[in-house]
């Protein structure tokens, strides 16, 4: 069963139930996220690193990084990461001519070479903005990372690393992460 059948299975089963129950199977689907799925436990770690390093969380900064170690993440894929949330923080709201420089520069970076794959770059990016709550980021990373291959399996399993760090806030994210699997492609190519 791939991970969006099992989203909208949570989904489902959520309608027939109240708001406690809602989260306890978010809660399920998120500890399971983290140790199966399409992502691999070392990119997730990434992921989740992004999320902790754009939340300012000393404790998780180093929770998440000692674990990526552990799985042998290299120091310049640690770095990366960095760069990434201080990319999407620099990155001004949508529209304008400020936006659309900072989306240039953007696609830019993430073409360019580096340790971490330009899919895992956008799944690191996309978990940062479901945190941040920003849609303009939501939509740009998602799209991106379809357009690098990355399936849509593999992008709604961001979803659940999200609720982990971030809980019902990064839960009122999930209709604009659909709207953005059903946009028209970017066209970004590597």
């Amino acid at each position: 069963m791939s991970s969006i059948d099992t989203f909208k299975q949570s989904l489902t089963r959520a309608r027939e139930y109240g708001l406690e129950e809602f989260l306890e199977i978010i809660s399920e689907m998120s500890q399971v996220s983290t140790r199966k799925g399409i992502i691999d436990r070392k990119n997730k770690e990434l992921i989740t690193l992004g999320m902790a390093l754009t939340k300012q969380c000393r404790r998780c900064i180093d929770i998440h990084t000692k674990e990526a170690i552990r799985l042998h993440v290299m120091p310049g894929e640690l770095t990366q990461v960095r760069k990434i949330a201080l990319f999407l923080k620099a990155s001004p709201r949508e529209g304008g001519e400020m936006w659309d420089s900072w989306e240039d520069s953007w696609r830019e970076y993430v073409l360019g070479r580096g340790p971490i794959q330009h899919h895992v770059r956008e799944l690191i990016a996309l978990g940062i903005a479901l945190v941040e709550q920003r849609r303009d980021h939501i939509h740009l990373h998602a799209r991106a990372a379809l357009d690098f291959g990355a399936p849509p399996e593999e992008i709604f399993e961001v979803m659940p690393i999200a609720l982990l760090m971030d809980g019902a806030p990064a839960l009122s994210q999930i209709p604009h992460l659909v709207d953005a699997l059903d946009g028209p492609p970017l066209a970004m190519s590597a």
